[in-house]
């Protein structure tokens, strides 16, 4: 069986899909502090890290069912890298920031940069397997860009209060991150839906 099908054999998805799931959970766990504290209206664009596995955690669960949607893959392989690579940058910051002479910190912030690596490594793994088309990715950059509006304009970004005086900045790379993301969305999946009709 070629290494790609394998990917796709359930005997893989099933772990895959609860793997995703049980980290989604904790994700939403982890950012009940600054839930509690934000307004309802914020919810959806808060908890952005668990979110985006919470996306991939319903298209893994669609495949194995031998269903798809197009929609939620471009969700997931967007926001699985967009936010995969942020989180890992954020924890390099904090360290080199804070030091590492508080282990319990360092160790947090070593398994916050592998789980959210996982992340944006699932995208890229499973390109092959993605059918999303422009009209989706349209839409998911639609949802990103506000999502990005709400965490540096109005002040919803998750909390890292030892980088908070760098706030802008990271907002201005965040921004030019959630530009490549669509990017990559386009040139390693969309692009071929247009390739096929012109074909």
């Amino acid at each position: 069986m070629p290494f790609f099908q394998i990917l796709k054999h359930k005997a893989l998805l099933w772990p895959l899909g609860l793997i995703n799931l049980a980290g989604t959970l904790y994700g939403y766990y982890w950012y009940q502090p600054q839930l509690e504290t934000a307004k309802w209206y914020y919810y959806p664009f808060i908890p952005d890290s668990p979110t985006a596995s919470l996306f991939f955690t319903i298209i893994v669960f669609l495949w194995i069912f031998n269903r798809r949607s197009r929609l939620f893959e471009a969700l997931a392989f967007v926001t699985l890298i967009k936010y995969g690579v942020w989180a890992v940058v954020m924890n390099a910051l904090m360290l080199q920031e804070l030091g590492t002479s508080n282990s319990y910190l360092t160790t947090m912030a070593l398994m916050l940069m592998v789980s959210h690596g996982a992340m944006a490594f699932q995208a890229l793994l499973y390109i092959p397997f993605m059918t999303f088309r422009v009209k989706e990715l349209v839409l998911v950059s639609i949802w990103v860009i506000h999502n990005d509006v709400v965490d540096y304009v109005l002040g919803q970004w998750p909390r890292y209060p030892a980088l908070a005086e760098h706030i802008q900045w990271i907002g201005y790379g965040s921004f030019w991150l959630t530009g490549l993301c669509i990017l990559m969305g386009y040139f390693f999946v969309a692009r071929d839906s247009i390739d096929n009709k012109v074909a």
